[in-house]
């Protein structure tokens, strides 16, 4: 596959996993493509691409869209869709990643919970800490 060779060549510290609709794509016949995609932050290449099933979302695309990339000690960033339990476990124990999604009030009591949240209960030595051990 092109892109992951893509990806391992752009060392792909960050992708962005993010859905589009193609226009033009749909006919009185079918529905309009849409398409699921894992782009390189830093360069902007297309690591993995694949077609959102017409009966379904992009939620269920989520993990075969990523299952060919290695994904080690990359960071996965996605929009409020892909904020789900499932998704977070997948890319810590199973591909060794970290991410960041948005929270939106598609999930209120994940919102309200991060909302109550003190600075205080975040960790930076240990973000700055291993960005050090990253860039070593």
């Amino acid at each position: 596959m092109i892109g992951g060779w893509l990806h391992r060549q752009t060392g792909g510290e960050a992708i962005a996993v993010d859905g589009k609709t193609l226009r033009g794509s749909a006919s009185q016949q079918r529905k309009a493509v849409h398409l699921l995609s894992a782009l390189v932050h830093k360069e902007g290449v297309v690591a993995a691409q694949c077609a959102v099933d017409t009966k379904s979302n992009e939620i269920t695309a989520f993990r075969p869209l990523l299952d060919p990339l290695d994904l080690t000690d990359t960071v996965v960033t996605a929009d409020a869709m892909h904020a789900q339990v499932d998704h977070a476990r997948y890319l810590v124990e199973e591909k060794q990643a970290d991410y960041l999604f948005t929270v939106k009030g598609n999930q209120p009591t994940l919102l309200a919970d991060l909302t109550a949240l003190e600075e205080s209960d975040f960790f930076p030595s240990v973000c700055r800490a291993r960005t050090r051990t990253r860039s070593r």
